[in-house]
């Protein structure tokens, strides 16, 4: 399969989506990565310095999935101008993915939320999307679980190159969202899972037979203990 991630920012498809995008490589599939808008807001000093730095640090971060794709469009007004859809459509047409994986369209910055809502509008519908967990889950319902423990550790070190983001604070949020959402499915303690919802739409009804580690939900038993209750 050809996959392809689309992240608002520099670091999205490392907090978000690694899990699964290691997993998609693992088993053999082809994946490909986009970053929107250029990051210059995600930090101090030289605007020009900080774009250059995250572009740098998200070429070594995603290198497993070859080089990304930049739009460079500007931070925090990714959506603004007519010309953002077009950039990225013609990415989207030019790597022709069997599957995409964007951000929610309702999380918590407006940048997810634009990117959100152009990917469905050029994609929906002749290819798949599968829409990532957003910022600690606030306002996403989770349709599909993908068990990452066998790759959280590359999962964290993707984000380690991130350094200009001070990266230790983000190691947090994996080990509490990742280690939360497997708890939900009752998967034993040091257990990660990655969360997504896939919206049904015509001609699209499931796309569980594309998702590697899709989570068997362990049962409730207070005798044997095997799960997380």
């Amino acid at each position: 399969m050809n996959i392809l991630a689309i992240g608002a920012h520099p670091d999205d498809i490392e907090i978000f989506m690694y899990g699964i995008l290691a997993l998609f490589k693992k088993r053999g599939d082809f994946v490909s990565t986009i970053i929107a808008t250029d990051g210059s807001l995600g930090g101090e000093g030289s605007k020009k310095k900080l774009i250059i730095s995250r572009q740098k640090e998200s070429t070594l971060a995603l290198k497993e999935f070859g080089k990304p794709y930049f739009l460079k469009i500007p931070d925090g007004h990714l959506g603004d101008v007519i010309d953002h859809k077009y950039k990225l459509k013609k990415k989207i047409e030019i790597i022709k993915p069997d599957l995409i994986i964007t951000h929610h369209w309702l999380d918590y910055h407006s940048d997810h939320r634009n990117l959100s809502k152009l990917v469905n509008e050029i994609a929906s519908h002749y290819i798949p999307i599968i829409y990532c967990d957003t910022m600690m889950g606030v306002n996403f319902n989770p349709s599909h679980y993908i068990d990452i423990t066998s790759v959280f550790n590359l999962k964290k070190k993707s984000i380690s190159f991130h350094k200009t983001q001070k990266p230790e604070r983000f190691y947090n949020l994996i080990e509490l969202m990742n280690s939360y959402r497997a708890a939900q499915c009752n998967m034993p303690k040091g257990n990660y899972a990655e969360a997504f919802y896939f919206e049904k739409s015509f001609p699209f009804s499931s796309v569980d037979k594309h998702l590697p580690n899709l989570t068997d939900l362990i049962k409730f038993d207070i005798k044997k203990q095997f799960g997380f209750l």
